[in-house]
């Protein structure tokens, strides 16, 4: 047992006897079949002491039962806070030993989470990835958020800043994944993610045109809908932006711009633009029925 996790476990030995101190006795041997063991069955009498807990979490870590190992040291920490601070540093020096694998990441994760003054570092790009992979979105935004802040020149960023709009999109911030995609594509214009980058960005902008109109926040949609337009490459999307600017406009009351939306609607039209040429023809004979063009 490392020294550090033997330090914290030291201030917390004393009045340990019977099964804690069995426990205690096996974990600094590396015994941790034996922790188990006992564990278990003095769980059967006491399912909150939080010592037997923290050794029992401990040592199902230690046998790579992490989903376990976390829930009883949660456990632990709920019925008495100051086991968090031994079980991160058996956590962090876990995970800090041998090679750097999603294990690993896991642990780190996890010592981080019971104890913030731990220093992820750099390898927050990885527990972000973690994050992303068990879609906790939320966690990933935070985690790559950061990582991206303290360390913006690692190669590392093209990737996080990938998954970090794609967590904004999942957790319904598409002014925020939009912003991300427009930064990366912007960083890394001929990056692994570029051209990916490049359709995401035109879908997160038209479904953020779309719920700016919903909302009745035409200006904006109208801002949106023409930066779709203007850029996009997907001619179905670009038809869809121009109808946007069509209902913005006309909900403004600004007719002859939005006459011209739809107008530009038809006669772009390919054959391709679907159920959208026949709305716009809906709208301009709407407007011509009520004189305003």
């Amino acid at each position: 047992m490392a020294l550090g996790v033997a330090l914290c476990l030291g201030c917390l030995a004393c009045g340990e006897r019977g099964a804690v101190r069995e426990m205690r006795h096996a974990f600094e041997k590396g015994d941790y079949a034996e922790v188990v063991v006992v564990g278990r069955h003095a769980l059967r009498s006491d399912s909150t002491n939080a010592r037997v807990l923290l050794y029992y979490g401990m040592a199902l870590t230690a046998q790579s039962r992490l989903h376990e190992g976390f829930e009883a040291i949660d456990r632990a920490v709920k019925f008495s806070p100051e086991s968090a601070k031994p079980a991160a540093e058996f956590l962090w020096e876990s995970g800090s030993a041998g090679e750097f694998d999603a294990t690993a990441a896991r642990k780190l994760a996890k010592a981080a989470e019971l104890d913030d003054a731990r220093d992820l570092g750099k390898r927050r790009f990885a527990v972000a990835d973690l994050y992303f992979s068990e879609r906790r979105y939320d966690d990933a935004a935070l985690m790559y958020e950061d990582a991206v802040r303290l360390y913006p020149d690692t190669a590392a960023c093209e990737n996080a800043l990938a998954h970090l709009a794609e967590s904004y999109a999942f957790t319904d911030r598409p002014a925020d994944a939009r912003r991300t995609m427009e930064t990366l594509v912007k960083r890394y214009p001929r990056g692994e993610y570029a051209r990916e980058a490049w359709v995401h960005l035109d879908d997160i902008t038209y479904a953020e045109a779309q719920k700016a109109l919903e909302r009745n926040d035409l200006q904006h949609a109208a801002e949106l809908a023409e930066q779709l337009v203007g850029r996009t490459q997907n001619r179905s999307l670009q038809q869809k932006g121009r109808f946007v600017l069509g209902e913005a406009y006309e909900r403004m009351g600004e007719t002859g711009r939005a006459y011209a939306a739809y107008r530009e609607i038809i006669e772009s039209d390919r054959g391709d633009s679907g159920g959208v040429v026949e709305r716009a023809r809906e709208r301009i004979e709407a407007l011509q029925g009520a004189g305003q063009h």
